[in-house]
């Protein structure tokens, strides 16, 4: 170093190597690892850069002659991006109400974004920001489902705390909605149709997607994927009432139903049985999705409904796996007053214990008979 202050930071030294496709010398590389510079140094990041130059200092004659200064090339400095922070993703599911999802549902998918590289609207620095990419993926299947990309000056450096932007991607026509919170954090979210959740053939694992975000960089340069999973369950219980008397009412749950092909309901779900006086009794689905309820004592002639209500619509379970929160269409049959079997004659339960005394006073009767005539024949 002959002059540190025009020179600059001496980076250090490379041997000339014999190039054949040169006919005036060799060539030369060495690597700048941005760990020599004083501080303060503004590192190797966007805004930053460097301006380099070179000198020949020979070693034959021992005198250590240098040539001038080379020309001076500029390097503007691209790091990688930040991997985004899963722990602020969610997931909203929508919910059928009376079997039927609500006109226009949406899963959305929602977090947070703090990109390295932000643009200046007017474009002073020549260089774009960066772009956030958003794609899901059922976990059924194999490939991934681009659903948005941010387009170019999306993330901007002047843009007030407090501005509410969007932009929209032309290949999927999805919006994601942004919130400039702080100097460089966005919150944002992306509503997806629920017609894009297809595929569903009753298996729970056709009902799990991967939600994932990555951030790219000027340079094109992803990177690591953040991501969060979520069963996306809009299928409602499909209800049936197989018997309906004073002495029970019972039916059947199924969580999937396709032509013939019928998938019972998880055992334990609820089913709400609501009786003609307006009066409730939940009861749990049991094996193969049966259900039963046995009717208050004196309940009056009417109809009976039976629903499966949701209230709870995102809670997870014990797995931590989000259970859904459908709400199925009403079914309901008149509560016929038909006898049990059971009371009928000769069948057992307590009317036996009638038929026995009445019998009891008929041999009785036939005994006394029996006497009389005895006694008759007696006489003659």
């Amino acid at each position: 170093m002959k002059g540190t202050d025009t020179w600059g930071f001496r980076l250090g030294e490379a041997e000339c190597q014999v190039d054949p496709k040169s006919k005036q010398g060799g060539s030369w590389r060495i690597q700048d690892t941005n760990k020599l510079y004083p501080s303060p140094d503004p590192g190797n990041k966007y805004s930053g850069y460097r301006r380099y130059h070179a000198w020949v200092t020979e070693s034959v004659s021992g005198f250590g002659l240098t040539s001038f200064f080379s020309n001076i090339g500029t390097a503007y400095f691209v790091s990688g991006e930040n991997v985004p922070d899963a722990s602020k993703f969610s997931v909203t599911v929508p919910h059928t109400v009376n079997g039927s999802l609500p006109a226009d549902s949406v899963v959305v998918f929602k977090g947070e974004v703090s990109p390295v590289y932000t643009a200046w609207s007017s474009g002073g620095l020549g260089m774009t920001d960066s772009r956030m990419a958003v794609s899901m993926k059922q976990n059924a299947a194999s490939g991934w489902t681009s659903l948005l990309t941010t387009p170019a000056n999306t993330f901007q450096r002047d843009a007030a705390v407090g501005a509410v932007p969007s932009v929209t991607d032309p290949t999927s026509g999805l919006t994601l909605n942004l919130t400039k919170t702080a100097a460089s954090t966005w919150s944002w979210s992306l509503n997806i149709p629920a017609d894009k959740f297809t595929g569903y053939n009753g298996d729970d694992e056709t009902q799990t997607y991967t939600f994932q975000v990555e951030m790219v960089n000027p340079m094109n340069l992803r990177s690591g994927p953040a991501s969060i999973e979520r069963k996306i369950d809009m299928t409602p219980t499909t209800l049936t009432i197989d018997r309906h008397d004073v002495f029970q009412v019972a039916g059947r749950a199924y969580k999937y139903v396709d032509g013939d092909r019928k998938i019972p309901e998880t055992k334990g779900t609820m089913v709400h049985v609501t009786w003609p006086d307006n009066t409730g009794t939940d009861v749990a689905v049991g094996d193969q999705g049966i259900w039963q309820a046995v009717p208050p004592e004196g309940m009056k002639q009417g109809d009976v409904a039976v629903q499966v209500l949701s209230d709870d619509a995102e809670g997870p379970d014990a797995q931590g796996r989000f259970l859904g929160g459908n709400q199925s269409a009403s079914v309901s049959q008149m509560l016929e007053f038909r006898p049990s079997t059971s009371s009928l004659p000769l069948t057992g339960g307590w009317p036996l214990s009638v038929l026995r005394i009445l019998l009891l006073i008929a041999l009785g009767l036939v005994g006394f008979v029996a006497c009389l005539r005895n006694k008759q024949e007696s006489r003659r």
